[in-house]
């Protein structure tokens, strides 16, 4: 079996979290307190991420698709654990739609869609085949590359003057029911409840002991960098500018200006958007094939690749006309509460309680005998 290391999960799931929100506007909705919601959005998905890790642990050996039959019986637990495997393919095409609606907008104007999809897909498909273990090879690197970059961003920013940290305040102007609205469905699901994905991945671990330590310190790391992200964001273009704007984490590099020779560093955005889309988008399929894998009791994932491939391009391409019905209505209005809310918490809290008290029967049991 393929095994990853402990750091090799810590970069994994730090690129994975941030996924597709470091270019959008994370938390516009809450206007200038936006970072605010990105923390709490943060701390809150920790305890989502723990609730998994907690499930690992009373199911031993087993992953995400074994959970539920485990616990419910074949009958009730194969057909629910075939839902994750749908939606981790619906949300993959989802990841590769945003390439459609940011590439043509950005950097490639005259390219069709379709083809660049279609390249990048064909990276992920030739990453798929060789497994889990290169994943968390390329990890190690690009994680490294991220925060180089990022370093850059931000001290260029602050050399440019462009930053007034008076936006920021006041805080909570409008106290914390706009922050709420962030982070309850959509701030906690899409990316912390997303990490469900990685019960796929956990048992392929070196020390499943650590798992819930570094998926700790991922998931407060990922949100660290998204809040300071987003002050950025703020600090440069203001409230109102920052609530208007699709792409505010991409924008902003536009205005770096420093000694008029450094300037419009839009490219780092595509670099950071490119890499994380691209661990997201992996881990979704890989996540969806061993699923499918286990549950048809195939020997080798990798003839399911292929098909998984076409069927997230033609999501991609048909998934929604524009990124603001991508954005706005798909994710906030449909996915949040009534796919990512069922699948991401209700069900998992469900099937904790069953298993916490099956344990505690079978405790009962041993100590009467």
């Amino acid at each position: 079996m393929e095994r990853i290391t402990d750091y090799q999960l810590f970069t994994m799931t730090f690129l994975y979290q941030l996924g597709t929100t470091i270019i959008y506007g994370f938390g516009s909705a809450a206007g200038r307190d936006a970072w605010v919601a990105a923390l709490c959005s943060s701390f809150l998905g920790t305890v989502v991420v723990m609730m998994y890790i907690a499930l690992m642990r009373m199911n031993p050996g087993l992953t995400l698709i074994e959970w539920f039959p485990a616990q419910l019986g074949r009958w009730i637990g194969i057909p629910l654990s075939l839902l994750y495997p749908l939606s981790f393919v619906y949300d993959a095409g989802r990841i590769i739609g945003d390439l459609r609606d940011l590439v043509p907008t950005t950097l490639l104007p005259n390219t069709p869609p379709l083809v660049f999809n279609g390249l990048f897909m064909l990276i992920i498909t030739y990453a798929l085949f060789l497994g889990i273990e290169s994943l968390g090879r390329m990890g190690e690197t690009l994680f490294t590359l991220i925060l180089v970059l990022f370093s850059i961003e931000v001290i260029l920013l602050f050399s440019s003057k462009v930053m007034h940290l008076d936006y920021l305040l006041p805080i909570l102007e409008h106290g914390w029911s706009s922050i709420w609205k962030v982070v309850y469905p959509s701030g906690i699901t899409q990316t912390y409840g997303e990490t469900i994905a990685f019960a796929m991945i956990w048992t392929h671990t070196k020390n499943p002991e650590r798992i819930m330590k570094v998926t700790i310190l991922a998931a407060l790391f990922s949100g660290m960098i998204l809040s300071l992200s987003l002050v950025l964001a703020i600090t440069i273009f203001d409230e109102d500018l920052f609530k208007s704007s699709i792409y505010p984490l991409y924008s902003l590099l536009g205005v770096v200006n420093v000694g008029t020779f450094i300037n419009n560093l839009s490219p780092f955005g595509v670099i950071y958007f490119t890499t994380t889309a691209f661990f997201k988008t992996y881990i979704k399929i890989f996540a969806a094939i061993k699923a499918i894998q286990q549950l048809l009791r195939l020997q080798d994932y990798r003839v399911l690749i292929l098909p998984a491939v076409v069927i997230v391009v033609c999501i991609s391409m048909t998934v929604s006309k524009n990124v603001s019905e991508h954005i706005f209505y798909l994710a906030l209005k449909i996915n949040a509460p009534y796919v990512w809310v069922p699948l991401f918490l209700i069900l998992p809290g469900i099937l904790l309680l069953i298993a916490w008290i099956r344990q505690r029967l079978e405790k009962r049991e041993k100590s009467s005998t």
